[in-house]
Formats: structure tokens, C-alpha cells, sequence
């Protein structure tokens, strides 16, 4: 098949718990030595979630700051997910490990899934 990509998962899968406050950092580590170039984000809510992830590069300390739900105009540094997801949504992530924080609208409270994916050679 010409132009079909595939990937594949390369550590556990990581649950994070949302609600109207931003939860707090979660250092996401793949197993193994591969090099993991995308970040799988499931959400099986009925509401939307937002997710802010910053490279944690070996020996440093930062972590991702509060996510930020965008309303009124306001812009975020977050990625948006849907709704009901039926499967992930995969984005190319920074070099891993990284750093990853979520967040709800108010009166929401939920699960999201971070899966370390990497491309299948």
C-alpha cells in the first residue's frame, strides 16, 4: 500500500484523571529504546478535554504547565480533544520523556489515555 503509515505502541498506557482544574503534571516515560515520535490521546468522555505537553528532556526538571480550557476568545496551548472518541487521537509529540496536564469544563469530571506511540519500521 503506497502511503500508509503505521504506528505502533511502545510503553504503557497512562490514565489521567480530569475535572475543572488542571490536573497536575504526569511525566509519561516509554519503555524500552525506541525512538517514540507520537503520543496516542483517547477521550472517552462526553465532553471535550484539554491537554498541554512539553518535552522533558533526560536530567531536566520542567514539566507542563497548567492546561487551559479556551472559551470566550481566549487562546490556550493546549491540544482540544473531542468528544466520545472511538479511537486515539495521534500527534507527533516533542522528545520524550515529556511532561502532560488536562482539563475539563466545570461540572465534567472524566478519564483521558496517553499512549507513547512510535513509528512501525
Amino acid at each position: 500500500m503506497a502511503n500508509t503509515s503505521a504506528v505502533r505502541f511502545v510503553g504503557p498506557t497512562t490514565a489521567i484523571s480530569v475535572t475543572s482544574a488542571s490536573s497536575t503534571a504526569l511525566t509519561i516515560t516509554p519503555s524500552g529504546n525506541d525512538q517514540v515520535n507520537y503520543v496516542g490521546l483517547l477521550n472517552t468522555n462526553s465532553f471535550p478535554v484539554a491537554v498541554t505537553i512539553v518535552s522533558q528532556p533526560l536530567g531536566a526538571t520542567n514539566t507542563a504547565p497548567a492546561s487551559v480550557l479556551p472559551s470566550g476568545g481566549n487562546t490556550s496551548q493546549s491540544i482540544i480533544l473531542g468528544v466520545t472518541m472511538s479511537q486515539p487521537f495521534v500527534v507527533a509529540c516533542p522528545a520524550t520523556p515529556y511532561s502532560i496536564t488536562a482539563i475539563c469544563a466545570t461540572g465534567s469530571s472524566g478519564t483521558i489515555y496517553v499512549m507513547p506511540m512510535a513509528d512501525q519500521s
